[in-house]
């Protein structure tokens, strides 16, 4: 099974990115695949392919090791293109959180995933919302068209971490909860 660590975010948040999403629909009907609004998350780490035969016991261990951290919050920084506008791949809200709870839960799952043979994350932690997948829409003036967005002033609290069980479908990817993690609600 395909898995992820992911934040979630309330509907009316998800809706905000979604009207973003619509606005960038216009500028660039095609060559892109967007993300559906039920899909909409902050990702954290993504797992990839997982025996199922390990779930519980990942599950017990990040259970464990994620109710350590108090809860905290994430603010919506720019839409960036990914890795730069002549090369575009993704486009996603960067997302900002400032006191570090974030990196901490990041390499405390780190030392939990190599205890269970995950490889290591070659990559830091980025925290992002992925808005679209780039296949042909180059040649775009992106300053131009990124200017159209709304700004979203909210700030998400992060209470649980949750991991999704990823399907990949011809039409997209189905998205179903395998377990939320508490984080502690002391701040």
């Amino acid at each position: 099974m395909r898995l992820f660590f992911a934040f979630t975010f309330e509907n009316q948040i998800k809706q905000k990115i979604y009207e973003n999403i619509k606005i960038l629909q216009r500028y660039i009907p095609k060559g892109l695949k967007w993300v559906e609004k039920e899909n909409l998350h902050i990702t954290f780490r993504f797992l990839g392919e997982t025996n199922p035969k390990i779930i519980d016991n990942l599950n017990e261990k990040i259970e464990i090791c994620v109710k350590e951290f108090s809860s905290f919050s994430i603010s919506f920084d720019n839409i960036e293109v990914i890795p730069n506008f002549h090369r575009p791949r993704l486009i996603w809200y960067k997302m900002i959180e400032e006191s570090g709870i974030s990196k901490k839960i990041f390499q405390a799952i780190e030392t939990e995933l190599s205890k269970l043979n995950f490889k290591k994350s070659n990559r830091p932690l980025k925290l992002h919302t992925t808005l679209g997948r780039i296949k042909y829409a180059k040649n775009q003036d992106w300053q131009a068209i990124l200017k159209n967005v709304k700004p979203i002033s909210e700030k998400i609290l992060c209470k649980e971490l949750t991991l999704f069980k990823s399907q990949l479908t011809s039409s997209g990817p189905i998205y179903s909860i395998v377990k939320k993690f508490p984080l502690s609600q002391n701040n």
